[in-house]
């Protein structure tokens, strides 16, 4: 099977799992090649940005920026559905990551949208970790009567390291994990929810700085209204902005495939509920403004 093929299939695959999940689906076709997001899915109020990619490694950082802040801009989920990530094929039972986004096999989201069974290890640049729950983990011990000096005499562990395992500030080496699942139990670890990643201040860090990179005439709205700016290289919106409302912004020109983005930019608004404006290259900034305020 030639790679072409070999990816529709896993594409197919991908779509009869969200399908099969209840989800409403678009297809992105802009741009042609090496685009950030292949599928828009939403349920319900859950929206998830997919990328597919036989081989996670061929993804480049340009694509998983563009996926990462797309997630923070609209507050959805963002995925990689992949076969293969650092040489070797992704495992059933293990959610990888990759430039701060999840990395799964098809078999494991299909697993988990269809089955609803959820994985509990991550593998972190080849590192295999498991979080603990600390409620069931402080439950556990209290169940067992052990001061946290004798549990962790008990696993060749320091007090430090089992204060920070209880709090949840530290994942669990895998090695570790199975010590403490022998003596208390695998359900002390926390399932992991592949779709609901987690944004924290330096996602914040990261968008916020893109207001120097955005276009000069922006740049004013953006601190009038006191948006958040996105650029975007490898999706079919342009620029997304951020605040009480959120809207999707694309840039129209002459080129022939502008249709196609604009029909995958008004896809991609619909299904996040952003407001679609499309910025013809002459509009000037007052119309622009105009337009936001009234849509306001």
């Amino acid at each position: 099977m030639n790679t072409s093929s070999e990816f529709e299939l896993m594409l197919e695959n991908v779509l009869n799992t969200l399908k099969k999940g209840g989800y409403t689906i678009h297809l992105v076709s802009y741009p042609e090649d090496r685009r950030s997001i292949d599928i828009v899915a939403k349920k319900e109020k859950d929206v998830v940005l997919i990328k597919i990619a036989l081989d996670a490694d061929k993804i480049g950082s340009l694509e998983v920026e563009d996926l990462r802040k797309s997630s923070i801009a609209y507050s959805a989920s963002s995925i990689i559905v992949s076969k293969t990530y650092r040489g070797r094929e992704l495992e059933s039972d293990v959610v990888y990551v990759k430039g701060n986004i999840n990395v799964v096999s098809p078999e494991l989201l299909e697993n988990f949208i269809v089955k609803k069974e959820k994985p509990l290890i991550y593998n972190v640049k080849g590192i295999y970790v498991l979080r603990l729950d600390p409620q069931k983990f402080c439950e556990r011990r209290a169940e067992l009567n052990l001061s946290r000096g004798e549990l962790a005499e008990a696993l060749g562990l320091t007090r430090k390291a089992l204060y920070l395992y209880e709090k949840g500030e530290t994942m669990v080496s895998l090695n570790t994990a199975l010590q403490l699942a022998e003596f208390m139990g695998e359900d002390i670890f926390k399932e992991i929810d592949p779709l609901k990643d987690k944004i924290n201040e330096e996602d914040f860090a990261i968008i916020q700085s893109e207001r120097e990179r955005l276009d000069k005439e922006l740049s004013s709205i953006i601190a009038r209204y006191n948006y958040i700016g996105v650029r975007f290289r490898r999706t079919p919106v342009d620029i997304a902005l951020k605040g009480e409302k959120t809207f999707s912004i694309v840039r129209q020109d002459d080129a022939s495939n502008t249709p196609r983005k604009i029909n995958d930019a008004e896809e991609i608004a619909n299904l996040t509920e952003s407001l679609l404006i499309v910025w013809k290259e002459k509009t000037s900034l007052k119309e622009l403004e105009k337009l936001i305020k009234k849509l306001e």
